[in-house]
């Protein structure tokens, strides 16, 4: 019984019978494969390559270099700043934004008046492109022209211009603060789909019981939500940990080094100091990293739908 099994499960995927249907795919497999596969298995290979192009005059250029260019990465300090500074950057990003898009979300749960438009509001942050973003935050933060700034002098807090990005001290809560505002209406779109899926019914024995918002919160909106809403959480840090443009914009990892994360050392050492072996080595860490959210991710995904 199961070899027939086998066999007819072996027939649904046989070229012959399924010629058309596989001559129709071809060209999005061959499109993956040329602009996705070969540039991640070339990464890869020049990672265990001699590559750096300020030495390409050099007799070891392009010769296989072993675990070199990892070694190298790992015992420089900059790098180890940059993975430091990569954790700082998502789990600050994705506590501030969970937090905030929980609030949002709530409220906008309520039966409010105008609603829709509320929500439609919420959402234009992340509708917004990066770069414009990211022009508008230079603005704002501005020493000389900057709303923070003329805010915090007319309340007397500040004497001058204060430059948020140009301090060592500012500059990674101020990319933070920029990126959170941006990214997070993505997270309370999640939770508001959650909300809305749990029942009134449910709230109002909460509420017959005795509970009050606090506990209903607590013991009827997150029981409730937390697989969506974990989820959500797990896609969003794989974001955050990819959001290359978000400090490249801003500060391009300045100022000394303060800002500097996995994805803006790697752009460094590419297309700056042209390291290409030492960049490489940098984005196959980035891609074990990504690949592990990943598949953690798509588990939490095959779960749900078992359920």
């Amino acid at each position: 019984m199961k070899e027939k099994k086998r066999k007819l499960k072996l027939k649904e995927y046989s070229f012959r019978q399924n010629f058309y249907g596989y001559l129709l795919v071809a060209p999005a497999v061959i499109a993956i494969v040329l602009l996705s596969v070969y540039p991640l298995l070339q990464g890869i290979w020049i990672s265990f390559l001699n590559y750096d192009m300020t030495k390409a005059s050099s007799s070891n250029f392009g010769t296989f270099a072993g675990l070199k260019n990892y070694l190298v990465i790992f015992a420089n300090s900059k790098y180890r700043n940059a993975v430091a500074n990569s954790v700082v950057w998502t789990l600050v990003n994705i506590v501030a934004q969970l937090a905030l898009a929980m609030g949002v979300a709530l409220v906008l749960n309520e039966k409010l008046k105008g609603r829709g438009i509320f929500r439609t509001i919420a959402l234009l942050p992340w509708a917004i492109p990066a770069a414009i973003s990211a022009l508008t935050f230079s603005a704002l933060y501005d020493t000389k022209i900057g709303v923070f700034n003329a805010i915090l002098i007319r309340l007397g807090i500040f004497k001058e211009g204060y430059s948020f990005l140009g301090n060592v001290n500012t500059a990674m809560p101020a990319v933070i603060f920029a990126n959170v505002w941006k990214s997070m209406p993505f997270l309370m779109i999640f939770i508001l789909a959650a909300l809305q899926g749990v029942s009134f019914d449910m709230y109002e024995s909460a509420a017959i019981d005795g509970a009050g918002k606090i506990k209903r919160f607590l013991y009827v909106t997150l029981p409730n939500i937390k697989e969506p809403m974990a989820v959500a959480v797990i896609l969003n840090v794989i974001s955050i940990f990819n959001n290359f443009n978000a400090i490249w914009l801003l500060t391009k990892g300045g100022p000394l080094d303060s800002t500097e994360i996995m994805y803006t050392y790697a752009y460094r050492q590419a297309f700056v100091d042209h390291k290409f072996g030492y960049a490489a080595a940098t984005s196959v860490v980035i891609f074990v990293v990504i690949a592990i959210l990943t598949v953690i991710y798509v588990k939490m995904i095959g779960a749900g739908r078992k359920e």
